[in-house]
């Protein structure tokens, strides 16, 4: 769990620092790695990265369509879209986008985020036509027949049964409902409330207002521009016009819910950075950004679990080293630095005994206070730098976070800038810049969510 949160928000701090320095979109550009950058006729952005000498090609359409973009009546529906990815569409029946895609030997899978929905192709190069032709009428040629729509929903109820049992899950999707409400705090996953109540007609009215084609990109991992363009030439985009999203409001507050068994689970954040002003595209300032990358840099050095498998993270985490002299039970603790596009949560997550949740947070919460008291020594401002550098470029070598970074500078601001540019930035920040963006965030409003046995877990008002 700690893993995902560090890569996670290095990743991001990466993506703000990019998107900062983005200029107005090109018609084409290419960049010193080979990633090529176009627009179709249309208005959908393509990129493309020839650099890998594997067989297989991934290409990936993200469309900026996810549950931050649900109406109160709609809760739930982009849930419903990720899980219908294997439906008939209008020039491909179910079978026949099944047929075609096992005779390639292909995959096709759709996953989301708060923001994004993600339709994915991996496929043998020699095959490429034929599966990107499967994905693109996949991703924007949807039919929504009835009744393939109520047998999708049985698996919507399926999913949302499995996080009901995943403790974790349930206090991230109760961490973002507190801080937020609507936009970034609705949910991955469809209430209970709205199972069975999906209509063909309520997916087509929310795929045409939201696929537009300037909140789309194509990106594609080893297959040539010319050819992956070529593919893409007769690509429809089911919506038109533009659709400005509702900015993301920051509440703050607390949520808990008492499910009993021995252990707690806990999260208390504060307002963090995103990667633009106000929900609009307006690059963020140079103090912004540096701040943005600072953030990270604090992340590591407060610590975000164990870097040595099997050990406990207490050499290298100045949370985990807090709690542990608090308890002597066994516990869990780690860092967030979570980045969207116009806002972001930091905090730290707890996992404890039930009986130890309440010294635990109030250790981790001593710990964050200090530095904003007493700052934080150089040693480990240099340490936390290396950390943050060598995440993100340990990170650039999985194809899905390539594609996912790739993905959010181009839909936020045209342009992909490289990663030696961020390292650069990494290296500039100093001790004084962690302090400063340390207070800035840290004596923020909290939010606070809890799950598990909460019997001698304390309220937010009794911990802040």
């Amino acid at each position: 769990m700690s893993a995902k949160f560090t890569s996670r928000s290095v990743l991001q701090a990466f993506k703000r620092h990019v998107s900062a320095r983005a200029n107005t979109a090109r018609q084409e550009s290419t960049d010193a790695a080979g990633l090529q950058v176009s627009k179709l006729p249309n208005g959908v952005t393509v990129a493309s990265l020839d650099s890998t000498t594997s067989p297989v090609a991934r290409v990936v359409l993200v469309a900026n369509v996810g549950p931050r973009f649900e109406e109160s009546d709609q809760l739930g529906i982009t849930h419903c879209l990720r899980v219908s990815v294997d439906q008939a569409n209008k020039s491909k029946t179910a079978f026949e986008l099944t047929r075609h895609l096992t005779q390639i030997g292909a995959n096709l899978s759709c996953t989301a985020t708060r923001e994004n929905l993600m339709y994915s192709l991996d496929c043998l190069k020699d095959n490429l036509d034929i599966g990107v032709s499967c994905l693109v009428s996949a991703a924007t040629q949807q039919a929504f027949k009835p009744w393939e729509i109520q047998d999708c929903q049985q698996r919507i109820v399926f999913e949302a049964a499995v996080v009901e049992q995943q403790p974790e899950a349930r206090l991230t999707e109760m961490l973002h409902q507190v801080a937020y409400r609507d936009t970034l705090g609705r949910s991955l996953y469809a209430p209970s409330h709205m199972f069975g109540k999906y209509s063909s007609e309520m997916l087509m009215e929310y795929v045409n207002k939201n696929f537009t084609a300037e909140r789309m990109a194509v990106i594609g991992l080893g297959i040539g521009h010319k050819q992956l363009t070529r593919y893409l030439k007769t690509m429809s985009v089911p919506g038109s016009g533009s659709n400005t999203a509702k900015a993301a409001k920051y509440s703050g507050g607390e949520v808990r819910h008492e499910i009993g068994g021995d252990t707690a689970y806990a999260a208390i954040v504060t307002e963090g950075l995103g990667a633009t002003i106000s929900g609009s595209k307006k690059s963020i300032t140079g103090s912004q950004n540096k701040d943005a990358v600072a953030l990270s840099v604090l992340q590591c050095v407060m610590g975000c679990g164990p870097t040595i498998k099997w050990s406990n993270g207490s050499a290298a985490s100045k949370i985990i080293q807090a709690a542990g002299q608090a308890t002597d039970q066994p516990f869990a603790t780690s860092c967030i630095n979570t980045t969207y596009s116009d806002s972001g949560l930091f905090g730290f997550y707890a996992v404890a005994q039930a009986s130890q949740m309440g010294q635990v947070l109030k250790a981790v919460l001593s710990e964050f206070g200090s530095v904003t008291k007493n700052g934080v020594a150089d040693q480990d401002v240099q340490k936390a730098k290396m950390q943050v550098k060598a995440c993100a470029a340990m990170m650039s070598e999985n194809g899905s976070n390539v594609i996912q970074n790739i993905a959010q500078q181009l839909l936020s601001e045209g342009t992909v800038q490289s990663q030696e540019e961020f390292f650069r930035l990494v290296d500039s920040v100093s001790k004084q810049d962690v302090v400063n963006v340390a207070k800035k965030v840290i004596n923020g409003k909290p939010s606070m969510a809890a799950i598990g046995n909460l019997s001698t877990t304390p309220h937010l008002d009794e911990l802040m």
